[in-house]
């Protein structure tokens, strides 16, 4: 499907998902053409179809992305009431998450205005910006590679998501 069209929907399933879970799963493909996939909790979504993320700890994703820049991310937002609504109710109201495709550029050094909004994604951390982790995690985070997504595909399940994406029966299921 057309990241391009639903890209809102497609940012604030991202969103919540970071809120909720810290982190996406990104996916890269492994020299051997096998699967490999990682954490990352740095992704920020700009205008339609782009965004970026913070390369600091992915060694094998970075070491994909160099020779294959092919990636897929997958956001799920966590949340028991939610899931327990759409039991109770037979649907989802909102999107359960989605697979979101694309393409990584080249690792860069990171400008003034990418720290800035990273700082801001991570703000309400502050509070333990003098612990060891907060250091560990978030301190020198230098290097980021921007990404341009292309497609996307909503999470499905079955009848409980029908109707959530407008164009979503154009597609069959892979």
């Amino acid at each position: 499907m057309d990241a391009l069209q639903h890209w809102t929907a497609i940012r604030e399933t991202v969103n919540q998902t970071l809120k909720t879970t810290n982190f996406c799963a990104l996916a890269t493909v492994n020299p051997d053409g096998s699967p490999h996939v990682a954490p990352i909790g740095s992704l920020v979504l700009l205008e339609a179809g782009k965004g970026y993320y913070f390369e600091k700890f992915p060694k094998t994703t970075r070491t994909n992305l160099e020779q294959d820049q092919r990636l897929c991310i997958l956001a799920a937002p966590r949340g028991f009431w939610p899931f327990v609504k759409a039991l109770f109710q037979g649907r989802f109201v909102a999107a359960p998450g989605l697979r979101l495709m694309g393409r990584a550029g080249a690792r860069r050094e990171a400008t003034a205005e990418e720290a800035q909004r990273w700082q801001e994604q991570v703000k309400g951390f502050r509070i333990f910006r003098n612990l060891k982790g907060y250091k560990l995690l978030w301190d020198d985070m230098r290097y980021v590679r921007e990404i341009t997504f292309d497609s996307f595909e909503p999470l499905r399940f079955g009848p409980m998501t029908h109707g959530l994406w407008p164009d979503a029966a154009a597609r069959k299921p892979s």
